[in-house]
């Protein structure tokens, strides 16, 4: 056999080869980039138990609304909350409103979540815009109604929060 013969043969084996890994290969999806869908929105009571040894003990209800797009960081669901709520602390109480920026991770059913916005405190001691930023794991099933949330933060301090979603 010539050298020229030779050449088609392996280009001829080449390309079905390449040929037969693209269609057997176009169609499947990578598990992790399967995003199982949540529901969008969601009404949260926080209580922070106990507080910071009882100095400092919040509680909250906000509104959570998620975008869950595929534009930017798709891996990520990102949300924004706005919320009021009440600190009683050691030497009175405060009246906050707060607004937070936050993504989640993970795709099933626990999620690491972390927020950063401002919160505003109205009267008492505590007057004034400060940042508002917390961490913590969320339980929330792709579809789910119920949302449980634990974690650390400001204004909330050490928080267990429990949310409907829909």
């Amino acid at each position: 056999m010539n050298l020229k013969l030779k050449l088609r043969i392996v280009s001829a084996v080449m390309i079905c080869t390449l040929l037969w890994s693209v269609t057997s290969f176009g169609q499947a999806t990578a598990g992790d980039s399967i995003k199982p869908k949540m529901l969008n929105n969601s009404i949260n009571l926080s209580i922070g138990p106990g507080g910071i040894v009882a100095f400092y003990v919040p509680a909250g209800i906000f509104y959570e609304r998620m975008f869950q797009g595929e534009r930017f960081l798709p891996k990520l669901t990102k949300f924004v909350d706005v919320g009021v709520g009440a600190v009683g602390y050691w030497e009175g109480e405060s009246a906050f409103v707060f607004s937070r920026y936050g993504i989640l991770t993970g795709h099933k059913k626990y999620h690491l979540e972390a927020t950063l916005g401002a919160v505003g405190y109205l009267n008492g001691d505590i007057v004034g815009v400060l940042p508002a930023a917390s961490i913590g794991m969320r339980r929330q099933k792709p579809n789910s109604h119920y949302v449980f949330r634990t974690g650390v933060g400001i204004p909330e301090a050490i928080y267990v929060s429990w949310g409907v979603s829909f």
